[in-house]
């Protein structure tokens, strides 16, 4: 049997690169910078103070270090207005415009109607 690229079971044996767009199940240079910049965070040392000012904070903020809790714990802001969406839209409709104008261009040249 030959393994070639996808080896044992189907899985992809190739690292991922960044500009890879299907990962599969989840982000795996994504992860990989993640855990790099974790072990250099803790090689250099910085986790004691860290994890003291991080004490100093939630002592002298209670408040606001419970309200930072609550925000985290319910994740990324991913919500987008109906006026950023429109905006977006916008934007991508501006850079497609002179695409398709040329590609219609092309076809009524190519097929003699103007």
């Amino acid at each position: 049997m030959a393994r070639g690229v996808l080896g044992l079971g189907g899985m992809n044996t190739e690292k991922p690169t960044e500009r890879d767009a299907n990962q599969g199940e989840g982000n795996r240079v994504a992860a990989r910078h993640y855990n790099d910049q974790l072990r250099e965070f803790v090689a250099t040392g910085r986790v004691e103070p860290a994890a003291r000012a991080a004490e100093s904070y939630v002592e002298h903020r209670p408040e606001a270090a419970a309200r930072a809790e609550r925000k985290a714990k319910r994740g990324p802001h991913t919500h987008i207005t109906l006026d950023e969406m429109v905006a977006k839209s916008r934007t991508v409709v501006e850079r497609v415009r002179p695409i398709l104008n040329r590609a219609v261009g092309k076809l009524r040249s190519r097929f003699g109607r103007k």
